[in-house]
């Protein structure tokens, strides 16, 4: 009952987030076009320009600040995936060691520089992107597609991995807590135990999607989760795309 409860209001928080953040964003539609400008600019950026990336940084600082999103969600949501972006960084250093510039006596190579901005890139264009759905509940993002002509099929398969994704969550759990059960300090944790496991979650998690989706069946379900039509652009959206390309055209202008 608790979890239920802390859901629901998970979900009420999101749409009040959206509702603040509304007037900065325009329209869904709006939002993500805003947002797919923002990330193309930072990615035109040259590899040695370390100041211009940081100066993208103030969109979504900015949104995180209107929306009073939880910037510890962002925060940790980058840390997770910061291994990931130094080692795509890392081999920079090897590549180009030509040296560039001298800052107290160190001397900064090519490489540390763009591995620097290739840095930077990746953790303002994820901050963007995740300031933007705490903007906006994912569920709108998918009616935002739909209005784009993203195929059906593809927004309804975004959707039901956004709805059952804690399905694959609950069978890993309950594996892990069986395990835990039946295992005595590290016997029982090897690796050829966890490969099994891993195949066993597998198979219990297309079990339990085929059983969800005879229920969706017998309730209706026909392959389509929504048939409303996108509606168009209205013009206050398009002026809300109009200022934030000029804020970012002005970003690349000066930097």
């Amino acid at each position: 009952m608790q979890s239920r409860v802390s859901s629901i209001g998970s979900a009420l928080a999101g749409q009040e987030t959206a509702a603040q953040a509304s007037p900065f964003l325009g329209s869904d539609r709006s939002a993500l076009l805003v947002t797919a400008l923002f990330i193309l600019s930072l990615l035109s950026i040259s590899k040695f320009n370390l100041p211009g990336v940081i100066a993208f940084g103030a969109f979504p600082l900015f949104l995180m600040s209107v929306a009073k999103g939880p910037a510890g969600m962002v925060t940790k949501r980058l840390l997770q995936i910061s291994p990931f972006v130094l080692v795509m960084a890392s081999g920079n250093l090897l590549l180009d060691r030509s040296p560039v510039m001298q800052i107290s006596g160190v001397t900064l190579s090519g490489g540390m520089i763009s591995g620097a901005v290739i840095v930077a890139k990746s953790i303002i264009s994820l901050a963007g992107l995740l300031s933007v759905t705490l903007c906006i509940p994912f569920y709108r993002i998918c009616r935002a597609l739909e209005a784009f002509h993203v195929p059906e099929v593809l927004v309804t398969q975004l959707m039901l991995l956004y709805r059952y994704s804690s399905v694959l969550q609950e069978e890993a759990l309950s594996m892990q807590k069986a395990r835990d059960l039946r295992s005595f300090g590290r016997r029982g944790r090897e690796f050829s135990n966890t490969a099994s496991l891993v195949g066993s979650l597998l198979l219990r998690t297309v079990n339990r999607a085929e059983r969800l989706y005879r229920a969706m069946a017998a309730r209706g379900f026909h392959g389509q989760m929504s048939t409303r039509h996108g509606e168009k652009i209205s013009p206050g959206d398009w002026k809300t795309i109009a200022l934030w390309s000029l804020l970012f055209l002005a970003l690349r202008l000066i930097f």
